[in-house]
């Protein structure tokens, strides 16, 4: 046992020799000009790692101690093979001879082009290919940088948070945060994942590493393989629109491409024909550029390709991507990295990106065990260790080497970040003029500036409004707030208390609870209008389109999402409603004109028990213990209901309400996106005015989604309410066709739409009303189009009455923005 015990450290040792990782870093350059030789593969032969020179010709292999084969190798060029002994040989460079293009003379007749009989091998191997797969796991390590320019690089600058700012430690202070270039330095984001893919669509990523510059939040860093991989043999991709790109190597592709052959080039012993792509029609949003198809296999070896003008999705300047593929287990060619170029460009705002984004894949199993078991519905899982890995685990397990700048940029975050906290909880002169925040990080005062205090309409007159938090996340008791108020003409002072309890954790139990006197309008649930725009319409026009009263009250919510499945919740309330009345005539530029009455409702008290309940199976992921739904939400249903007893001039009765909500779009290719909105409600019992299903009319000339344009306020109501949204967007590609100069470069948008809508009102509820709203009989419809993305960001919306028609109100231009 003691010859044991002494013999322990030595095997120890022993065994961390054999299993440790050591780094073996090189430049890959051109033989004859000496140049580095970007995005060059280098792999370990006889295995599934390798990597891919970074812009400098540059690449870090992590490899076990012993010897190694490394491979070097660049479509144009033999490869070269070397041997090298681990920890000894830590440093291997590689000088690559370029081999010649065989330039063939083709003479291409009317139906033979000897490009489409390359293309069709490649599509029948692939489909060979594709049904041989079934499964695949592999590691990666992605990285992603941002450089900022123009109006948000300024503004950054200004407040601290840019990483454009002068550094002051361990360097001169008098350099700044650019490249050798005078750009900007990047923004820099990393992750190291594990990935796992089976047939038909199970996906599931690890994050198992990440870092970003220190500015960047890490819970914001959820970059993954599946992001960057872009599988350009694949028959299509999509865009994150909806709009799918026809991909070459495909059947679709033999009607859209037009294939040229270039000649043949070699990568190893294998011929690659280079085949350059273009699109037949210019206003179809497909590829161009060269794509490599290794003779043989007829497997897609390489393509550096951009994607054309007509495919660009909206604010793009432009996409590209250059991605290699390499042979495993005798059949497969699977990516083993992807380079994504892309600009963006807001030049309304003066706003410009340019984004580099590249993943190196390696360690494949192809078509091995997998317990399937490990796709669940968290498609994304962060490890919360990923954010403790250190330098030493980063040296020590990098496979995308980091260039001069990247590391000054990392260096310079860092400063910045030291900036950004030393005055992250100061106030200064912006927050008292826009509102700010205090505190530490356990606990964060929200308070508001002198321009969001200030409210004005025709019931209070000139206001102020002040709402305050305190958000303290590690805490149960997440948040309280409070707001405190007085208008100038009612001289009435508004509040509110409230307070939110966060129990459990994934799913969480949430409890709030809120005690108010305020001033409260018509369908307030459903007006997105925020004070600011209704101020600016009273004050300029005296257009106040909202009803309003006073509700004296409390309430409290219980919200649950067992299993992540069923997002639910509980509301019990009590209010007092109370009559408010015009008090000022005030306005700024439309003296001549008078405010219109404020219509009083139904005085009294309702108490109310509502729930809704939704399901919401959806995939999620898991950053780090903070559980978030992936994708949008659609095609997911919400039923409401709720009890409600009303205690109104004397008479007490009971009221129930049902509802249900259903929303979501279709992509439907080149030809666009369909959306839909369906909302029904039904109550027993009379409604009072301030309960009654309204159809939501017009803002003026301001249009917001799922509204009627051409209603007026309060124009229809009733106990009972269906309506329906339909819209089409056909994106740009009809201004495209249009070939009217402007137009079709202009990268506006088409959309139309259609809105009905549906009520009935009973005997008692119309008893009730104190407004002249009816019901609609005939289901109301109107119809119209949108000219979206002017100027990147605002859409004009027309609309006439198909039904219902009143004079001169029969239709409707509007103004509206939004992303």
């Amino acid at each position: 046992m003691k010859t044991l015990l002494l013999f322990l450290p030595i095997l120890v040792l022993s065994f961390h020799s054999a299993y440790a990782q050591h780094s073996l870093r090189g430049v890959v350059r051109d033989a004859e000009t000496g140049e580095a030789l970007q995005f060059a593969n280098v792999w370990i032969e006889n295995s599934h790692k390798g990597t891919t020179t970074d812009r400098e010709g540059r690449f870090v292999l992590q490899l076990g101690a012993g010897d190694h084969t490394v491979v070097a190798s660049y479509i144009g060029y033999t490869s070269s093979r070397r041997t090298v002994r681990l920890p000894a040989e830590s440093a291997q460079n590689f000088s690559l001879s370029q081999t010649s293009i065989e330039m063939p003379t083709v003479t291409v007749t009317p139906g033979d082009n000897p490009a489409l009989a390359i293309i069709r091998k490649a599509i029948a191997a692939k489909e060979v290919r594709k049904e041989k797969l079934q499964n695949y796991h592999l590691t990666s390590h992605t990285k992603l940088s941002v450089r900022v320019e123009g109006a948000l690089e300024s503004m950054m600058s200004s407040d601290g948070s840019s990483v454009t700012i002068t550094s002051t430690v361990g360097e001169d202070s008098t350099s700044t945060a650019t490249d050798s270039t005078g750009r900007p330095l990047p923004i820099l984001l990393e992750s190291q994942t594990e990935a796992w893919w089976a047939k038909p669509d199970l996906y599931k990523e690890v994050i198992k590493a990440r870092k970003q510059s220190a500015m960047i939040p890490t819970q914001g860093n959820i970059m993954i393989s599946a992001f960057f991989i872009t599988d350009l043999s694949a028959d299509d991709m999509e865009l994150g629109e909806g709009m799918p790109l026809v991909l070459p190597i495909s059947e679709r592709g033999l009607d859209s491409y037009y294939y040229r052959l270039i000649g043949t080039t070699t990568l190893d012993s294998t011929t690659l024909h280079m085949i350059e792509i273009s699109p037949l029609d210019e206003d179809d949003p497909l590829l161009e550029g060269m794509i490599y198809i290794a003779d043989g296999s007829w497997s897609l070896s390489m393509a550096d390709v951009r994607i054309n003008d007509a495919g660009l999705p909206t604010l793009f300047d432009a996409i590209g991507f250059r991605q290699h593929f390499r042979r495993f287990d005798g059949d497969f060619w699977m990516p083993v990295d992807v380079l994504v170029e892309a600009s963006i460009d807001v030049p309304i705002v003066d706003i410009k990106l340019d984004i580099d984004g590249m993943s190196v894949l390696q360690d494949y199993s192809i078509n091995e065990a997998i317990n399937e078991e490990i796709f669940d519905r968290t498609r994304i899982k962060v490890l919360k260790e990923a954010d403790e890995r250190d330098s030493t685990y980063w040296l020590s397990h990098q496979k995308i080497t980091n260039t001069p700048e990247e590391q000054l940029a990392y260096r310079k975050a860092d400063t910045v970040k030291m900036k950004m906290d030393s005055v992250k909880y100061s106030v200064g002169l912006t927050d008292f003029v826009m509102g700010g925040m205090t505190g530490s990080d356990d606990a964060r005062f929200t308070f508001p500036g002198v321009l969001s205090l200030y409210r004005f309409n025709r019931v209070e007159g000139h206001a102020l409004y002040g709402d305050f938090g305190l958000n303290m996340p590690e805490s149960p008791l997440r948040h309280l707030d409070a707001g405190l108020g007085y208008g100038f003409s009612d001289e009435r002072v508004k509040y509110h208390f409230g307070a939110w309890v966060a129990l459990f954790d994934s799913p969480e139990l949430t409890l709030s609870a809120e005690r108010y006197y305020r001033r409260d309008f018509i369908d307030a649930a459903n007006d997105a209008a925020g004070e600011m725009f209704v101020t600016l319409f009273n004050l300029t026009d005296k257009f106040d389109y909202r009803d309003y009263f006073y509700r004296d009250g409390w309430s409290a919510r219980l919200a649950y999402d067992p299993l992540l499945l069923f997002p639910m919740s509980i509301r019990v309330a009590e209010d007092r409603y109370y009559n408010a009345m015009v008090n000022t005539d005030w306005s700024i530029f439309a003296g001549d004109k008078t405010y219109r009455d404020n219509p009083p409702i139904n005085e009294g008290r309702i108490r109310s028990v509502t729930g809704s309940l939704s399901f919401d199976n959806r995939d999620f992921i898991d950053n780090a213990g903070e559980i978030m739904r992936f994708g949008a939400r659609n095609h997911i249903p919400t039923i409401t209901a709720g009890w409600h007893e009303a205690d109104i001039d004397g008479d007490t009765w009971n009221i129930r309400t049902l509802g249900g909500r259903l929303n979501g779009t279709f992509s439907l290719g080149r030809i666009g996106v369909t959306s839909y909105r369906f909302a029904g409600d039904y109550a027993d019992g009379a409604l009072p005015a301030q309960m009654l299903y309204n159809l939501q009319g017009s803002m003026n000339w301001l249009t917001w989604p799922n509204r009627f344009r051409t209603l007026g306020f309060r124009e229809f109501g009733g106990d009972r309410r269906v309506t329906a949204y339909f819209s089409h967007s056909f994106r740009d590609w009809l201004f495209r066709l249009s070939n009217i100069p402007y137009l079709d470069t202009s990268g506006w948008e088409l959309r139309l739409f259609a809105s009905g809508g549906w009520t009935e009102m009973s005997a008692e509820t119309q008893t009730l009303q104190t407004v002249d709203v009816r019901a609609t009989g005939p289901v109301f419809w109107e119809a119209g189009f949108s000219i979206e993305r002017i100027f990147s960001v605002f859409h004009v919306d027309l609309a006439w009455r198909l039904n219902h028609f009143r004079d001169g109100e029969n239709f409707y231009v509007g103004l509206g923005f939004g992303f």
